[in-house]
């Protein structure tokens, strides 16, 4: 009997290791090789996928967001305590979404829609884009690529910062970017040696 019942908790504790989706913890999502999807209305902790995207449902709560290889979409009202991450992805915040951190990407584009960033929005590989009533407490930046040849050929990075958006950081570009600044836009200091102003609305 004492080997049956052995037997049984190993076999439990392998098909626990081989979900792809949900973490044990019930206030954690974490996965690999799978996306995840969480519903409307949630409240959770940690949300992490190292190869799969991430979506998380209109008015829910979050405690952060990190993806390794996939991209971040927030529905709206979505209020996330700590940051969002993406390493290869891009991240989209729907409106009314509020992020307690910075908003962060290597390899993909940010886009935010009426939305508040107490930390930084940073890419480096990627188009910025800050719309409708957006506020930024920290800085924007385009950080500039490694390697020794990443400045040859290279468009330059595309930045919207738009209708009554507010940045109370600064602007700042390691690498030529092409910049769309609204009229109504209230930033700090701009920072970069090779910007490009293009037509607002």
């Amino acid at each position: 009997m004492k080997t049956y019942l052995k037997f049984l908790a190993v076999a439990a504790l392998t098909a626990l290791a081989a979900l792809p989706a949900v973490a044990a913890a019930s206030d954690k999502y974490s996965t690999v090789n799978s996306s995840i999807r969480i519903g409307d209305n949630t409240t959770t902790g940690d949300v992490h996928s190292v190869n799969g995207s991430i979506h998380i449902g209109d008015n829910s709560f979050v405690r952060s967001v990190e993806s390794v290889n996939g991209a971040i979409r927030l529905g709206n009202d979505v209020t996330v305590d700590e940051g969002v991450e993406a390493v290869n992805g891009g991240i989209t915040l729907e409106p009314g979404c509020e992020v307690g951190a910075s908003v962060t990407t290597v390899n993909g584009g940010v886009s935010v829609e009426d939305t508040r960033v107490a930390g930084d929005v940073e890419t480096v590989n990627g188009k910025i884009e800050i719309l409708d009533r957006s506020q930024v407490s920290g800085n924007v930046v385009v950080r500039k690529p490694g390697g020794w040849n990443w400045n040859k050929r290279r468009k330059p990075v595309y930045v919207e910062i738009g209708r009554d958006v507010v940045v109370r950081g600064k602007l700042i570009f390691e690498q030529p970017v092409e910049l769309k600044l609204d009229d109504s836009a209230r930033v700090g200091e701009i920072v970069g040696d090779e910007v490009t102003m293009v037509g607002s609305s």
